[in-house]
């Protein structure tokens, strides 16, 4: 399959996924119609906005209508499912999260390559698309962003950019998918809270 193929239907499962999340974690910070609304779509598109500003391309959202309708038929659904009684359980927003971070980080590094970057610039990359969105999330609920303080998203989509990386040459699909699969499973180790990076004390 064409790199920008995979790159579309990766960023498809992304956007999906995260505005999955977005809207999750406004539900729990009781936003109204409209925050569920904002949070949902700019955490599913915030990764992938920056990654392509960053390579000086047009944002794929603004090219492609499609990732606006991913985006915004997401949320919406999401939301529709809150205004039935679904409290966004944390199992649901683990997986969406963990789902989103692999496939972010797949695309993030495959656009590198595209873009003739060097391998720590495609991983740069990898990681900036994948946890972007969710930086712009929680800063817009007040938090401390959960990549700086909480699980393994940045070291996940670190390692699954740099599976993909590291296969690209030999077959862009397994690439891809190896490095979603990998970003996906460490992200959701780092869910269990059993296993994390070292804290300072202090």
């Amino acid at each position: 399959m064409d790199p920008l193929d995979l790159v579309a239907v990766a960023d498809r499962i992304g956007i999906v996924s995260f505005a999955i999340s977005g809207v999750a974690v406004g539900i729990r910070a009781k936003l109204d119609l409209y925050g569920l609304i904002v949070l949902g779509l700019v955490t599913a598109i915030g990764g992938g906005f920056m990654r392509d500003i960053v390579i000086s391309d047009i944002p794929r959202v603004l090219q492609t209508t499609d990732y606006l309708l991913f985006a915004i038929g997401a949320t919406v659904v999401a939301i529709s499912a809150g205004a039935l009684g679904w409290t966004a359980p944390g199992p649901v927003m683990k997986a969406a999260d963990s789902l989103g971070t692999g496939a972010f980080a797949a695309t993030g590094a495959l656009l590198s390559v595209e873009a003739g970057l060097d391998w720590p610039a495609g991983v740069i990359l990898a990681v900036l698309t994948a946890t972007g969105g969710g930086v712009i999330r929680d800063v817009l609920v007040g938090a401390i962003p959960h990549v700086l303080h909480r699980g393994l998203n940045a070291t996940g989509s670190a390692a699954g950019g740099a599976v993909t990386l590291a296969l690209v040459s030999t077959d862009v699909t397994v690439a891809a998918l190896a490095g979603g699969v990998v970003g996906m499973l460490v992200t959701a180790a780092g869910h269990t809270e059993r296993v994390r990076l070292p804290t300072l004390p202090g």
